[in-house]
């Protein structure tokens, strides 16, 4: 499931590339965003709490904590990924306002998003996904 999950990323991504490509800003940043949701889930594996779902922020902290590529991280201070953390929350206040607010995205910022995703999953596949799953 976890492959299955990245390979779904990767696809997203794809998505929101080509809707990028046909200057459809609002509906690329939205795609980009899932690709990134699902490619940190395939990071992290799913949460501890039985068959429940990341929920959106929480999933953002716990993947720039680092855990899942260095287990023995600590609990406080900042995250492996930190530099990765308000970009992400970022990413996931525009997929917010270009869902439910209407609020139009504009291409430097879909650009952005897309280079952020590609980014995530790269780190992914360069750390490769959690080993305790």
């Amino acid at each position: 499931m976890i492959r299955t999950r990245l390979e779904s990323a990767k696809k997203y991504l794809d998505d929101a590339v080509e809707l990028f490509n046909q200057q459809r800003f609002n509906s690329s940043v939205s795609r980009a965003y899932y690709a990134a949701y699902q490619a940190m889930w395939a990071a992290l594996g799913d949460p501890r709490e039985g068959n429940k779902i990341w929920r959106h922020l929480a999933i953002i902290k716990h993947f720039v904590r680092g855990y899942w590529f260095k287990p023995e991280h600590p609990n406080t201070g900042p995250g492996l990924l930190e530099d990765k953390h308000l970009p992400l929350r970022r990413l996931y206040s525009y997929r917010i306002k270009s869902d439910y607010e209407a609020t139009e995205i504009d291409e430097l910022t879909a650009k952005q998003s897309l280079k952020l995703v590609e980014e995530i999953i790269n780190i992914i596949d360069e750390k490769g996904i959690r080993k305790c799953q």
